[in-house]
């Protein structure tokens, strides 16, 4: 008997007499009328400042302590000068003549380098800014954690035959 009334189901279907629903009626908008707090509005409410978040003078909170601007760089693609630390060369002497003072730097190779005022060393890639009979002086630039760039100078002394020794 229940396979019966299911067959009955079945077969008879939704008929044609039965439509689809249509798009909705339009309804108009009813007006906003202010929800009151206590004794103040909403539109009293919102009237306040807004807070809102100035970065300017904070570092972002996102971006690494420590910035290598030449990360992309390998260290095999730069010149030898900018290889090695600066605290890896010995100056070995200093030449002077009608182009001014030169440089002679001994690498930790063994590779003897001739640099001049001008001339990029090291891996930060300090400057040499001034050389004199006795030193010579490089300037390195780097970041600092709120992101301000600062400068260093660096004082290479020329150092001095010891005595007793040839």
């Amino acid at each position: 008997m229940l396979l019966a009334v299911l067959a009955a189901a079945l077969f008879t279907g939704c008929g044609e007499s039965a439509k689809a629903p249509g798009p909705p009626s339009p309804v108009a908008p009813k007006p906003i009328q202010p929800i009151t707090q206590g004794t103040a509005t909403v539109a009293e409410v919102t009237s306040q400042p807004i807070y809102t978040y100035n970065p300017a003078g904070r570092r972002d909170p996102f971006s690494p302590l420590i910035v290598k601007e030449e990360a992309k760089v390998k260290l095999g693609a730069r010149p030898p000068l900018e290889r090695y630390a600066i605290s890896e060369f010995k100056l070995t002497g200093i030449v002077w003549g009608g182009f001014g003072y030169n440089a002679m730097l001994e690498g930790p190779e063994g590779k003897g380098y001739f640099v001049r005022v001008g001339t990029i060393i090291g891996p930060n890639r300090g400057v040499i800014k001034k050389i004199t009979k006795d030193v010579m002086v490089i300037e390195e630039k780097y970041k600092t954690s709120l992101g301000a760039t600062e400068r260093k100078e660096i004082v290479v002394e020329l150092r001095k035959k010891q005595e007793g020794t040839q």
